[in-house]
């Protein structure tokens, strides 16, 4: 830190005048002093103020200013990691199929879980693996936020095969990344140079490690190179021949495997492990063999990763893309949310969460049923004026005693209070939210059309078309940024005041007063005409959705890759049978899924309420299912809860 500083400084005796280089040290210098302000300050603000600062030619690129920048980076997280907030667990690889979708980059995608901009008390590594897997929740549940129009998720989740043409010049972070993995390989290769088989079979073992990720994709699960590079190393005299010789089998598996395109790299790797260096010359080439060797194989694997991806990808028809999608974003959602809170954690907020079920709505028939509570617990939630949410965990590091125990603190409030939702509907929340807005604007839209007469003759069309304007109005409230809440209460009333003009009538000054005053009134969650029309609806929801799944579910048959002999062809596909494994594929994607049936709704019975009210309901059905196709045991395990069943 001191280094940045002083040489910062030296460049600011040169140009005094420059504001972004006094900034920058005023911020080093405040860091420097004072550690905490780290929790404030995010690597890609910095990261920001260094690129703009070499622009200007006020900062160089060295491999020791790299270096230097490598540990600021590392403090700078590691004060994020440190007393303020820890997320309780690390996060979990990736579970590998038989094929993986190769997505693509979720930075820029729009509604990111967690802003990256924004200063956050947690891991920007955790940050990106968060936004990244919504990216994919939405991918899977509503692809029309992120699929561009005309566009479809085949040609979306598409690579082209020039990728690596006309590629931007480096940025000073690319140049970062790249110093730091050559740091990793100049490490590899001087613990293997060590003679002492003690320090070079830990390491060997890493890189087996790190081999055994990638190659698990491209070969079986049975392959002899899995199971060489997943057992304990034998104890030997010689580990780094061991590993040449094991090395081999990997290259060989992988030519036998690979595209043709990769047969010549392939070649010249497995000509360089059938003659390593003698043993006469020094450790450091025998070495250096082993650590290029993984290096180049990690790096072919990748590219086969990428060309399998893209040749299943392109075989695949939308819908079973769409199946796919659904299952690695559901598989991935749930091995987050159970490495971030942990399984008892879940089953403790979920049992909690049902306890407070306490509806303002009756609840009756078919919905009572035990097996629906949770989803008369979540209209409850849609229902609040609270807005939902749900907090990530948190533990407060001791500072009395900074051992590795830490304890979590209960959470500050229970979730009926703050209208927490458990973990489960994490990735979730946000269509959930939206939902919330919805269900409020339909019931502010109904309340408004008390207050206007019912069309008479001719007038019924301008009665309608008063809905809809309402409607217009409310739909630009949840869609637009917050704010503006004065403006629309404004717009409304004078859309009330319009309507009751439609017969002629013309309002005194004193009768419009009194009837903005009653729109105003309206839009009070606690005005009576309200809480009885929100009653109806969300009573209407809960019975809409426990009899439709009350009803026999038709199951669709799981997807098949078929060569187009006996279907009909959209568009051109391979004329090659591939067979996928049916786990790959979301079977509740491909059921059928009966459509919603809503009776008679008092108070909402309006044409285009109805249509916008089947339009919500669909919605809160669609993240039911997504949920239930994911935590079905921690569901089940509220339904035999004895506490519960009382």
């Amino acid at each position: 830190m001191e280094v940045i500083i002083s040489k910062l400084k030296a460049k600011a005796e040169t140009v005094p005048d420059n504001a972004l280089l006094r900034d920058t040290i005023s911020l080093l210098t405040d860091l420097h002093r004072n550690p905490a302000i780290a929790q404030r300050i995010t690597w890609d603000g910095l990261i920001r103020d260094f690129e703009r600062l070499q622009d200007e030619g006020l900062w160089e690129i060295s491999e020791d200013n790299t270096k230097l920048l490598h540990t600021l980076r590392s403090f700078v997280n590691t004060r994020l990691d440190g007393p303020a907030s820890v997320i309780s667990g690390p996060s979990r690889p990736p579970v590998q199929g038989s094929f993986s979708i190769v997505y693509p980059d979720s930075a820029n995608a729009p509604s990111p879980l967690i802003p990256t901009s924004d200063p956050v008390v947690l891991p920007l590594e955790l940050v990106e693996i968060l936004n990244r897997t919504y990216f994919h929740h939405l991918l899977a549940t509503d692809p029309k936020r992120v699929v561009p129009p005309g566009k479809s998720l085949v040609s979306m989740l598409s690579h082209s095969s020039k990728e690596g043409e006309n590629v931007a010049k480096p940025t000073l972070r690319d140049k970062v990344e790249d110093l730091v993995h050559k740091a990793f390989w100049d490490e590899a290769i001087e613990s293997l140079s060590n003679p002492e088989p003690s320090y070079q079979l830990p390491r060997i073992k890493l890189l087996y490690h790190d081999l055994l990720i990638a190659l698990k994709p491209l070969l079986p699960p049975r392959h002899p190179v899995i199971i060489t590079l997943s057992s304990p190393l034998s104890p030997t005299s010689s580990p780094l021949d061991s590993a040449i010789m094991h090395l081999r089998e990997v290259v060989v598996s992988l030519r036998a495997r690979c595209a043709p395109v990769q047969d010549r790299e392939l070649d010249d790797l497995l000509h360089s492990l059938d003659e390593p260096p003698p043993r006469s010359s020094r450790p450091t080439s025998l070495a250096t063999l082993v650590a290029e060797a993984v290096k180049s194989i990690l790096k072919i694997s990748e590219m086969m990763k990428d060309q399998l991806s893209q040749f299943v990808l392109g075989s695949m028809t939308e819908q079973q893309l769409q199946s796919a999608v659904s299952k690695q974003a559901k598989v991935k959602e749930r091995n987050i949310i159970l490495d971030l809170w942990k399984h008892y954690r879940i089953e403790s907020n979920w049992l909690i969460w049902l306890l407070s079920c306490q509806p303002s709505f009756q609840v009756s028939g078919i919905a009572a049923e035990l097996r629906f509570k949770w989803i008369v617990r979540l209209v409850q939630a849609l229902g609040s004026s609270t807005p939902i949410s749900c907090r990530l965990p948190t533990r407060t590091l001791s500072t009395t005693n900074p051992g590795p125990h830490v304890a979590e603190p209960p959470d500050p409030s229970p979730p009926f209070i703050d209208n927490s939702l458990p973990p489960i509907f994490f990735f979730s929340v946000r269509a959930l939210l939206e939902i919330q807005n919805y269900l409020q604007a339909l019931v502010i839209a109904a309340s408004l059309r008390t207050l206007i007469r019912a069309p008479q003759g001719a007038q019924a069309s301008d009665a309608m078309s008063f809905m809809e304007r309402i409607w217009i109005l409310l739909k630009a409230e949840i869609i637009e940024e917050p704010g503006s809440g004065d403006t629309k209460l404004v717009h409304l009333a004078d859309e009330v005041v319009r309507a009751r003009q439609l017969d002629g009538t013309i309002l005194s000054a004193e009768e419009e007063t009194r009837l903005r005053a009653a729109v105003a009134r309206t839009l009070n969650p606690d005005d009576a005409v309200f809480m009885l029309l929100q009653k109806r609806v969300l009573k209407a929801l809960v019975d809409t959705l426990a009899h439709q799944r009350s009803e026999p579910r038709q199951a669709g048959t799981p997807p098949k890759m078929q060569t187009g002999h006996h279907v009909k062809r959209a568009e051109k596909r391979p004329q090659l049978m591939i067979v996928l494994n049916p786990e790959d594929f979301d079977a509740d994607h491909n059921a059928k899924t009966p459509r919603l049936s809503i009776g008679r709704v008092q108070g909402f019975e309006d044409k285009h309420l109805k249509e916008v009210l089947e339009e919500v309901f669909a919605k809160v059905d669609h993240c039911i299912r997504w949920v239930e196709g994911i935590w079905q045991d921690v569901l089940q395990g509220g339904v035999v809860d004895r506490e519960l069943a009382v």
